[in-house]
């Protein structure tokens, strides 16, 4: 594979680390305030077992932003679990829960599709990245 194709996918996986940590971070702070609920296995979990589940979601989310960002293979199982739970989440979710103010139909289906498209993406480049490249892992 060309240099621009691997460095053009090594950036795209950073990006997703990136935001994949940020993302990470508003679960760790679940319990000090940082949203409503944590939404597991399309349950909206407040109280005592979002304040245990939230840290430990946070930090396993935490975990996978640093093997993207490294593109090591160990991430590799942890994305391909964090896409299924996503899923699971997205499909879910409107099933169980009332849709909060303001959120249509159309808008939640924007959501998901980032969501799916996103948690499947890191996927597929983690996958292609260290299939290609063993030094990285």
């Amino acid at each position: 594979m060309t240099g621009a194709v691997v460095d053009r996918r090594t950036t795209a996986l950073r990006v997703i680390a990136v935001l994949m940590a940020l993302r990470a971070l508003t679960d760790v702070f679940k319990p000090l305030g940082a949203g409503r609920g944590l939404v597991f296995f399309g349950s909206m979990l407040t109280g005592a077992p979002m304040i245990v589940l939230a840290p430990l979601v946070g930090a396993y989310m935490l975990v996978y932003a640093y093997g993207l960002w490294r593109v090591r293979r160990f991430a590799l199982p942890m994305g391909i679990a964090y896409a299924v739970l996503v899923t699971i989440n997205l499909v879910r979710f409107p099933m169980v829960n009332p849709m909060p103010p303001g959120v249509t139909g159309f808008r939640y289906l924007i959501f998901a599709a980032i969501g799916f498209g996103v948690s499947v993406s890191a996927v597929w480049l983690l996958a292609q990245a260290t299939e290609e490249e063993p030094a990285a892992a």
